[in-house]
């Protein structure tokens, strides 16, 4: 197939891209920068960045001092100004993307950074920081010494830079990105918000699992012993204080047990568990550390299905995915994001095709920006897209539906996934086994289809009239004009529905991106 000019233009922009990345690492090998330099670059970039494009950040713009994606500065509420140039930095995939400073929006100001409540000492995070790093010895003291200079200036604590040799032979993305992933590990630790209550009921529920009804449960629905070990599925007893009776038998205070989402205090001011009865699912941050937790009541049980922590100052349920980290590695190798429901939705799709699909939860809640933000971070969306596979009831449908208003702005495919009348992935699963699960993720109809055809019958009616009928194509106009390159099969699609000649269609449609800012 014939490249188009764009996809030339982008070719080159990543080899260009590719090529002051090399540059700027051998004025590091070289000893005409100081690996300090690339240090100080990563204390204000590398949490966000890898190796490469704290360098390209660097080079384009010195001055920068926090740089996102355009997704991102929407999801903490600012704007991108009219007419600012992005920095260009490289996918994963090495294609090319746009980012940019704080400097170059306008909006709502930033929240204070959190203060960092560290229990761990400038000597302990550069012990654990040598535990981490490994390789030979003069490396592994480099890459060490640099770990622990990123965290200490992370948690603000202003560290003095340790001397390295002038010639930086270590330089390079493999180097880089492993200091920055040892760095994120070790200041997680250093700085666990909850102050290690959520670790302790996560080993907790994990301990209660097997004297409950989980494991048969979970068995018989497809999820058998091993599953549930290595999604590390707990159990909440049916005990108003079991959890806070062992979280106060550890040293960890009320307040503290509150402040992590984990009890609720009730009309005489005693505390009372906030989770009971139910399997115990943790939702963990892109690195892996636990952030809150989802619990799931058996099914004669009555409640809520999905019971959701409430929103702490480290666990926003509107920002986290479930099954995310979990998600990482198969996300970075190409595979494509499936959005669900529910955590066992997401391990369903997992355990019916673990190579291809890459299965992530909202947990009940609506898509939002800073869900699709989190999801760009990990996967090339430009890419693989995004396929949605909800359950196949009303909620299910318009669920899809206001995911449209996020996602149209995935530059990849985005498809909805034809699941059995009333069924969801867990329920495939179980009900017919995981080749039926795999052949329902396979047998796909585009997204805007579904969107198109739900906006002409809300404002169209039975189509019986000449005013409903326009009325429906003026409607699907909306959702068509989010994404002009499906247009022509829209157009084709909405004449033959509303049985209005396909030159008025596209006239209507013409009308409406006109009329677009």
């Amino acid at each position: 197939m014939t490249a188009t000019p764009w996809e030339d233009d982008q070719r080159r922009l990543a080899k260009l891209l590719s090529d002051m990345a090399a540059h700027e690492t051998s004025l590091l090998r070289d000893g005409t920068r100081p690996w300090t330099w690339w240090l100080d670059r990563a204390v204000l970039h590398g949490r966000r960045h890898g190796y490469v494009n704290t360098l390209l950040i660097g080079a384009q713009w010195r001055a920068a001092t926090d740089v996102r994606s355009y997704a991102d500065w929407r999801a903490a509420g600012r704007q991108v100004s009219r007419g600012e140039t992005g920095i260009r930095v490289l996918s994963r995939a090495g294609r090319p993307y746009a980012v940019f400073d704080i400097a170059q929006t306008t909006g709502l100001p930033l929240p204070p950074a959190a203060g960092v409540r560290s229990r761990v000492s400038g000597e302990a995070v550069r012990r654990l920081a040598g535990e981490l790093c490994r390789g030979g010895e003069g490396v592994r003291r480099v890459e060490a010494d640099s770990v622990a200079y990123l965290v200490l200036s992370w948690l603000g604590l202003d560290p003095d830079p340790p001397v390295f040799p002038v010639n930086a032979f270590w330089a390079g993305p493999a180097a880089g990105d492993r200091i920055l992933r040892t760095a994120r590990r070790v200041h997680d630790r250093a700085c666990d918000p909850s102050g290690g209550v959520l670790p302790d009921a996560h080993r907790f529920f994990r301990s209660r699992l097997k004297s409950s009804w989980v494991p048969a449960y979970l068995d018989g629905r497809g999820f058998p012993p091993p599953v549930q070990r290595r999604r590390q599925i707990g159990y909440a007893p049916d005990a108003a204080h079991a959890l806070i009776d062992h979280l106060r038998s550890l040293g960890h205070g009320d307040e503290a047990v509150v402040a992590s989402g984990l009890a609720r205090r009730g009309g005489a001011g005693r505390l009372h568990d906030m989770f009971r009865d139910r399997a115990m699912f943790a939702i963990r941050r892109p690195d892996g550390t636990v952030a809150g937790f989802i619990g799931r009541r058996a099914d004669e049980a009555e409640g809520p299905k999905y019971l959701n922590g409430p929103d702490t100052d480290f666990f926003h349920k509107r920002e986290l995915l479930y099954g995310l980290h979990e998600a990482s590695e198969q996300l970075a190798a190409g595979a494509r994001p499936v959005l669900v429901e529910g955590p066992l939705d997401a391990i369903a799709v997992a355990l019916a095709e673990p190579r291809e699909f890459a299965p992530v939860a909202t947990c009940g809640l609506s898509l939002t920006a800073a869900h699709l933000a989190a999801l760009a971070d990990a996967a090339d969306l430009a890419a693989t897209g995004v396929l949605i596979a909800l359950d196949d009831d009303p909620a299910g449908r318009s669920a899809a539906v206001r995911a449209w208003d996020v996602l149209s702005r995935v530059a990849g495919p985005l498809d909805l996934a034809r699941l059995p009348e009333g069924r969801d992935p867990a329920g495939v699963l179980a009900g017919q086994g995981g080749a039926a699960l795999r052949q329902a993720l396979d047998a796909t109809i585009p997204l805007m289809d579904a969107v198109v055809d739900a906006a002409a019958a809300r404002a169209g009616g039975s189509l019986s009239t000449p005013e409903q009928r326009l009325a429906a194509l003026r409607a699907a106009c909306s959702p068509i004009a989010a994404r002009p390159s499906g247009a022509a099969r829209q157009v084709v699609r909405l004449a033959a529905r509303t049985a209005l000649p396909a030159p008025l269609v596209t006239e209507a449609l013409t009308d409406h991106l006109s009329e677009r800012p």
